[in-house]
């Protein structure tokens, strides 16, 4: 039984003092097979890409941008390496990038956010890549928004929307990843219950969203622990959860494995 960890952050879960080769050496261990890289900032792009180039079947990358500091960071800058690391297929996928009500609480902000969204989702169209999104408390919106821009494959990652929500996404066929807090908050086993098995993937969001209450830090080789609380939600076999979600994110990402 083999697991993909679709979305954690390497360089964040390095600084919290895990290095790059016990991360691979932890993956290996529990036999998940790969994890997609997802750094947010320019300064963290080009060591993701590194990364992936030193280690090729085991690192991929998405490049995202978090949408709470759309307002701050030069969006510019950040579309044309986009571009740039698509062309030379360094990349499986535009992301994390979409809304976040959570920390932006001005409607201006928020309507900034929509435009910039926009312009991420056009990129994505334009690439022909999958985009990861992140609609933190704005989730009904995001979900609005990509019903009407979006052509190609959308992930909504973390996902911890209403069941409503989340039925909407799969009207639209729209993948929803799970992540390893789905262990203990009940926004995400909600969520887990909903969804079709066809359209889950997992991920840790490391370091963050640990699914051991009394260890803060998580990394890609937990994500085994989100397809084990799937599993028993959805009263599967782990083994079908695991077959099930590593086919669906090999697919989406067009990952050579």
């Amino acid at each position: 039984m083999q697991a993909i960890d679709t979305h954690c952050h390497v360089s964040h879960t390095i600084k919290k003092g895990l290095p790059l080769e016990k991360m691979l050496k932890h993956c290996q261990e529990e036999k998940v097979i790969a994890f997609i890289d997802s750094p947010v900032y320019l300064d963290e792009y080009k060591q993701a890409i590194k990364n992936h180039q030193e280690h090729p079947k085991e690192i991929f990358v998405t490049l995202g941008i978090p949408p709470a500091r759309y307002h701050e960071l030069p969006i510019e800058e950040y579309l044309e390496l986009m571009r740039k690391y698509a062309k030379t297929e360094d990349i499986v996928g535009i992301g994390e990038v979409g809304l976040d009500y959570y920390w932006v609480k001005k409607e201006p902000l928020r309507q900034k956010q929509h435009e910039i969204f926009q312009q991420f989702i056009e990129l994505a169209n334009g690439l022909k890549l999958p985009i990861t999104i992140h609609s933190r408390d704005a989730e009904a919106k995001a979900v609005e928004i990509l019903e009407e821009n979006a052509r190609t494959t959308v992930v909504m990652h973390s996902f911890a929307g209403t069941v409503e929500t989340a039925q909407k996404c799969v009207e639209n066929q729209f993948y929803i990843s799970i992540p390893t807090a789905v262990t203990n908050r009940k926004k995400h086993r909600r969520v887990a219950r909903t969804v079709p098995l066809e359209l889950l993937v997992v991920e840790t969001d490391s370091p963050y969203l640990s699914p051991l209450k009394n260890r803060r830090l998580n990394e890609p080789a937990n994500v085994t622990y989100a397809v084990k609380e799937i599993a028993k939600l959805k009263d599967l076999s782990e083994e079908e959860v695991y077959e099930q979600t590593t086919k669906n994110a090999i697919e989406i990402f067009k990952l050579p494995i």
